[in-house]
């Protein structure tokens, strides 16, 4: 009989209901004529690729191929030669939203609005300007929103984010609702509310360029600031009743499962960060939780965790495609990372893959368990990690206490025909298998067979 490892994270509150975990590793789907239909592969470790400043990551952009950061209280462009130029002083610790023209950057940050120009970096001080908690881009103008209102604001001269008038806004008036959020996307302005999301377009008229678009009032709002991300003709964003959603024109569908709903109603910050970025051809939408991070894989439309060594997160904190590869930033330090298959490490640290199987029940018979055997790609082994293991262990009371662990070989390096075998594991009324890698090789489950009596 075949394990279904790779089913997703779907750890239900109650464990011996699901007690399913999927963490740095995601389904793919096999070719027709595959030994078999799916795979479990690792997701991608982070190899360095340069540092700014003195951090952390506060935010990222690229315009015109050319990848800018703000790390610590500076703006800094990364160059393909993987050293960092710093451009001027981007004051404050938070996260910052960033947008750009091809010829000036605007970084918003703690309210107040910087543009760098290509020489320097200077703060906006037009006294009509209100100040902005996000900036975009759309069709030369730089909309940004007010803090703690409902409107938003353009400059007032297309390319020109330094001039400003104090009657250039509009509000949203579908509900009465702070706004905290804006994506733009398909040349339209998703303005993510407390309660309500609205979208604008530029309409074209000189006294009221933005305008509200038809059938464009959603009445779902946002979790909070940072919390939505576009990705794949698509805008996936953490609404305030907890849920995720993927919105695909203006229709929110719900993409969270009761696991994932469940773990946020948990968490005692709800605030979250969200990251959209492509891995081996994998769509992923990422939402960074101070408890945790949560994967959505738009290819499969499962779910997987990523948790970084030390911390109760991933890492990256921003995602940005320049110079054929995915730079990521790091939360925690002034570190930019390049995510690499070749490289099943964090930053030189151990990358920790672990993956929990469905249950093995016959209506509350005990079941004899003969054997399990974990078909990995074999003979991964290299002269770093000459005899790479996997450690297998069980839970017969539904994920809530654990066998000891049994490691078995990978495989060393050419030996092809290496098997990871348990045998005669006793009986069990409810079982579940679970298996983790931390050695730094390949990790491809290509499928898993049990036997019984």
């Amino acid at each position: 009989m075949l394990v279904r490892f790779g089913t997703g994270s779907y750890q239900h509150r109650s464990l011996p209901l699901s007690a399913q975990r999927m963490v740095h590793c995601y389904l793919e789907i096999a070719p027709p004529g595959a030994k078999s239909p799916v795979a479990v592969v690792s997701s991608y470790g982070i190899d360095d690729w340069t540092t700014a400043g003195a951090g952390p990551i506060r935010g990222g952009l690229v315009v015109n191929g050319a990848p800018f950061v703000v790390s610590g209280n500076s703006l800094y462009r990364l160059n393909s030669d993987r050293s960092a130029t710093l451009l001027g002083a981007i004051p404050g610790e938070d996260l910052v939203s960033m947008a750009g023209d091809g010829a000036n950057i605007a970084v918003a940050a703690n309210g107040s609005l910087y543009i760098y120009n290509g020489s320097n970096v200077t703060q906006v001080t037009d006294p009509d300007f209100p100040g902005a908690a996000c900036v975009g881009f759309l069709d030369g103008f730089f909309p940004i929103i007010e803090p703690g209102s409902g409107r938003i604001w353009i400059n007032e001269t297309p390319y020109v984010p330094t001039n400003w008038n104090a009657l250039d806004f509009v509000t949203a008036e579908g509900a009465p609702d702070d706004l905290l959020w804006q994506v733009i996307s398909h040349r339209e302005i998703f303005a993510f509310g407390r309660e309500t999301t609205e979208v604008l377009y530029n309409s074209g008229d000189a006294d009221t360029p933005l305008r509200r678009t038809d059938s464009g009032f959603i009445e779902i709002g946002i979790m909070s600031a940072h919390a939505a991300a576009s990705t794949d003709n698509g805008i996936g964003f953490v609404g305030n009743d907890g849920l995720i959603y993927l919105l695909r024109g203006y229709q929110p569908e719900r993409i969270s499962t009761y696991a994932v709903e469940q773990a946020i109603e948990s968490y005692e910050d709800k605030s979250s960060v969200a990251m959209s970025f492509t891995e081996g051809g994998h769509k992923m939408l990422a939402f960074h939780f101070a408890e945790g991070t949560w994967v959505y894989d738009l290819s499969t439309q499962l779910w997987h965790e990523r948790l970084s060594t030390g911390h109760t997160r991933w890492r990256p904190q921003i995602a940005l495609q320049a110079f054929g590869q995915t730079l990521v930033g790091d939360y925690s330090s002034n570190r930019i990372g390049m995510l690499d298959y070749r490289r099943l490490a964090e930053w030189g640290e151990v990358l920790r893959q672990s993956c929990t199987a469905p249950s093995i029940a016959d209506e509350n018979r005990q079941i004899f368990h003969g054997s399990l055997e974990l078909q990995f790609e074999q003979g991964v082994g290299t002269l770093e990690t000459p005899d790479p293991q996997v450690m297998i262990d069980w839970s017969d009371d539904g994920g809530r206490t654990w066998s000891n662990e049994h490691w078995r070989s990978l495989g060393a390096m050419g030996a092809f025909k290496s098997r990871a075998v348990c045998r005669r594991m006793g009986r069990a009324r409810d079982r579940v298998y679970r298996y983790a890698i931390t050695d730094k090789v390949r990790r491809t489950l290509i499928q898993a067979i049990w036997e019984g009596d």
